[in-house]
C-alpha cells in the first residue's frame, strides 16, 4: 500500500508552492489521512508562487534544453558566456561548474557583485533546481529581489555554453498567491500533550525521495499515549515571501507563528529526504538518551534545512530523522524504483523507531542540555558564563520550561569556507569567533565579510567584532535574565 500511496502522489508531478498543482495533491493528501484520522484541517498560508513560463537559450544559434532557477525574473539577453568572474564586466555571462549545489548561493552573489548579466550552473548530467537568492544569508527579513537570472544545463551540453548566447526567460511570480498544509489529527487519552509528526508536500521535479516518500509515510504513525498530528507542510523548498534569504521552511514557520498553543506540543518528529543512503537522526539535548534507545546514528545537533529546525526555533524540541545523501536531490531522477529495497529496509526502520518513541513516556533528560552548556562555556564571555552557572543548577532540577527557553537560542551559522550551515547554541558569539579568520554569515544578524587585508585595517576590524560581540552578549544576558528571573 505505501508504494501505492507514493506512486499516486508522485503521479501530480513538481508541486511548487501555491500552484494549482498543489492544490490538487492537497486533495490526494487529504484522502489519504482522512480514512482512520479523527478530524482532518487545510490551513491556508500565503506564499510566494514563482514558475518559469518559457525560456529559450541559446548559443552560437545551439538550441540548449536548460532551466531557470528559482526566484530568477523575466529576462531578455544577448551575451558572450566567460568562466572567470573578473571578465564579466557589465556586458557577459558567467559559467560556473560546481561540486555541490550548496555551492549556487555563494557564486550567485560573486556573480552579482562582479556585475555579470546572469549565471550558468552545472553538476551532471541531471536537471538539478536550488533556489538563488541576493543579501545577507540566513536572514529572515526582506531581502533583494534576484537581480540577475541563474540557469542550469546538463553537463553534456555544458561544452556548447560558449560564444554570444540569446536568453530569452518569462518567469511569473506571485507573492499573494496560497499554499495549504494538511493536518490530520488522531485524538489519545493524554491530550493535554501533543505529538507532530511532519513532511513536506512541496518539491521539484518528482520529488519521491524528497518528499513524497516521508508524506505516503505518515498515515502509518499512531500513539496510544499521546494525542497525535500528522502534518503535511507546504512551502518547505520554495515560497518564502519577501524575498529572505532564509527561504525553506516559510510553511512550517508560519504554522507555528500562528499556533495558538505552543507549549502542548511535546515533541516534533520530522521526516526529510528518505532515500538508500544509511539513515542520521538529529536531534537536541534532552532528547538523546531515548532517540538512542532505538536508533544507533544520533547526531547531537539539529537540521537546519528542515522543517524540524522551525519548532527547535519556537522552543519545541525536535527530531529529524533523514538520510545521508540522495544522489538526485532536487533532482529530475529522483524516483524510486520497486528494486531499490534499501528505501524500504530504511521504511521498516523509521517505521519502528517512530511508533516507539511516540508510544513511549516521553520525558525531557535536562542534564543533557546542562552537560552541552557547560561544553559550550569555554567559546562564551565571562560574563555570559557567570548567568549560565546558575541556568546549569535550573536544569539539574529538570525544570523544562527553562530547557525549552534554552532550545530556542540555537541557531544557524554558515562560514564561507564550509559548504553548509550548522547549527550551534549562542550561534551569535560563536559566528563572531569564526569571523575573525574566515568570511561568515550569522543567522538573523548578518554576514560579516573582511574587506581589506592589511595590517592598518585588520586591527580596527577586530575592534569592530570585538563591539559587536559585547552588543550580542549584552542581548544574550538579557534574555537569561527573563528566563531566570522568576526562580531568584
Amino acid at each position: 500500500m505505501l508504494l501505492h500511496y507514493l506512486k499516486t502522489l508522485s503521479n501530480y508531478g513538481e508541486i511548487i508552492t501555491g500552484s494549482k498543482n498543489e492544490t490538487k495533491l492537497v486533495k490526494e493528501i487529504r484522502k489519504i489521512l482522512e480514512d482512520n484520522s479523527d478530524e482532518i484541517r487545510l490551513i491556508p498560508i500565503r506564499v510566494l508562487n514563482w514558475e518559469q513560463k518559457e525560456l529559450i537559450f541559446e548559443c552560437e544559434s545551439k538550441l540548449i534544453d536548460a532551466i531557470s532557477l528559482p526566484y530568477s525574473l523575466s529576462t531578455e539577453i544577448e551575451a558572450d558566456v566567460v568562466d572567470n568572474f573578473k571578465d564579466c564586466n557589465g556586458r557577459n555571462l558567467i559559467k560556473v561548474r560546481i561540486q555541490n549545489l550548496y555551492e549556487i548561493n555563494k557564486l550567485y552573489i560573486e556573480a552579482v557583485e562582479n556585475n555579470c548579466l546572469g549565471i550558468i550552473f552545472s553538476l551532471d548530467n541531471e536537471k538539478r533546481k536550488f533556489m538563488i537568492k541576493y543579501g545577507d544569508l540566513l536572514s529572515h527579513k526582506p531581502s533583494y529581489p534576484p537581480p540577475i537570472p541563474a540557469f542550469y544545463v546538463k553537463e553534456n551540453d555544458f561544452p556548447y555554453i560558449k560564444g554570444k548566447c540569446r536568453i530569452s526567460l518569462k518567469t511569473d511570480l506571485n507573492p499573494f498567491a496560497t499554499g495549504y498544509i494538511v493536518e490530520a489529527i488522531r485524538n489519545s487519552r493524554n491530550e493535554n500533550k501533543i505529538i507532530h509528526i511532519t513532511a513536506h508536500h512541496d518539491h521539484w521535479f518528482i520529488g519521491e525521495r524528497d518528499n513524497l516518500l516521508a508524506v505516503a509515510l505518515l498515515r502509518q504513525f499512531r500513539s496510544n499515549i499521546y494525542e497525535t498530528h500528522l502534518i503535511s507542510f507546504t512551502a518547505e523548498e520554495s515560497g518564502s515571501f519577501n524575498f529572505s534569504t532564509f527561504s525553506w521552511s516559510h510553511g512550517s514557520r508560519e504554522f507555528l507563528k500562528n499556533y495558538k498553543n505552543v507549549d502542548d506540543i511535546l515533541l516534533n518528529i520530522n521526516m526529510d529526504n528518505i532515500s538508500e543512503e544509511s539513515l542520521v537522526l538529529k536531534t537536541v539535548p534532552g532528547l538523546l538518551e531515548l532517540s538512542r534507545k532505538y536508533f544507533k546514528n544520533v547526531v547531537e545537533s539539529p537540521e537546519i534545512y528542515s522543517d524540524g529546525y522551525s519548532y527547535i526555533k519556537a522552543g519545541i524540541p525536535s527530531i529529524t530523522i533523514e538520510s545521508l545523501g540522495n544522489i538526485h536531490y532536487h533532482g529530475e531522477y529522483d524516483i524510486i524504483e520497486t528494486d531499490k529495497p534499501n528505501v524500504f529496509s530504511n521504511v521498516t526502520t523509521i517505521l519502528d523507531t517512530i511508533n516507539k518513541i511516540i508510544n513511549e513516556n516521553i520525558e525531557y533528560k535536562t542534564h543533557e542540555m546542562r552537560d552541552q552548556l557547560k561544553n559550550n562555556l569555554w567559546e562564551l564571555p565571562a560574563e555570559l558564563k557567570s548567568y549560565l552557572v546558575n541556568v546549569k543548577d535550573i536544569l539539574d532540577k529538570n525544570y523544562t520550561e527553562v530547557y525549552r527557553k534554552i532550545v530556542k537560542l540555537y541557531g544557524g551559522i554558515l562560514a564561507f569556507n564550509q559548504p553548509y550551515s550548522k547549527v550551534e547554541l549562542f550561534h551569535k558569539i560563536k559566528g563572531l569567533n569564526i569571523a575573525r579568520k574566515n568570511d561568515v554569515c550569522i543567522e538573523d544578524l548578518g554576514c560579516i565579510k573582511r574587506l581589506r587585508n592589511d595590517e592598518i585595517y585588520n586591527r580596527f576590524y577586530l575592534y569592530y567584532i570585538n563591539e559587536l560581540k559585547e552588543l550580542i552578549t549584552t542581548e544574550y544576558i538579557n534574555q537569561l535574565y527573563f528566563i531566570l528571573k522568576k526562580f531568584f
